[in-house]
């Protein structure tokens, strides 16, 4: 008698609750983001949006955390991360204008002025300055809700259900949450904003 043993493979669970979406879900703005690229072709459940409830467009709020050590005018990226030339990218200390991208087979280096620290594992999110300088506590765009489901958007356009209110798996999540995301992303530092998510 043969005995034979089958792995299967645990299920990558974003949402550990959800208590509220945003109604008749959202349509996603790609026309900032990489989305032609291999590898690019979806968003993943978990991403952080900015949603315009009056348009119920949303908006990616870019975020990456360093693969690898940079130089003082390089950031070494995953290659799963949005940011394009022209985006300020910011490690909420200071920003720069990314000026360019060099795709390699694991990861993107990124061309910026010096003024941001670039060690492996840093957090870098979107700033709004249009120049290099201090950051200024402003954001492209600021959460308020999270993608429930992955989404494609290879074709240049894409709806989907945003999550307001409920708990993510940190773990699970393929872009990282600064702690500026986190708290809007819990109402806001005043507690009255339009979402309420919470990460485990």
């Amino acid at each position: 008698m043969n005995i034979t043993k089958t792995s299967i493979p645990g299920r990558n669970v974003v949402w550990e609750s959800i208590l509220d979406e945003v109604p008749g879900g959202v349509s996603v703005d790609v026309t900032r983001l990489d989305y032609t690229a291999d590898g690019k072709e979806y968003l993943p459940a978990g991403t952080p949006v900015y949603v315009d409830l009056s348009t119920r467009v949303a908006e990616v709020c870019k975020s990456a955390a360093a693969a690898a050590s940079g130089t003082a005018t390089t950031v070494i990226l995953p290659k799963q991360h949005h940011f394009k030339v022209g985006d300020s990218i910011t490690d909420f200390a200071y920003c720069c204008i990314i000026s360019d991208i060099t795709e390699g087979d694991d990861t993107d280096t990124l061309t910026v002025p010096s003024g941001l620290t670039t060690a492996s594992g840093t957090v870098y999110g979107e700033a709004a300055s249009a120049a290099s300088g201090a950051y200024a506590s402003s954001l492209r765009y600021t959460p308020n809700g999270m993608l429930k489901d992955k989404i494609r958007i290879a074709e240049g356009n894409a709806d989907g259900a945003v999550v307001k209110i409920g708990s993510a798996r940190e773990d699970a999540l393929t872009f990282p949450i600064p702690d500026t995301y986190q708290i809007a992303l819990r109402g806001g530092s005043s507690g009255t904003g339009t979402s309420l998510i919470t990460l485990v």
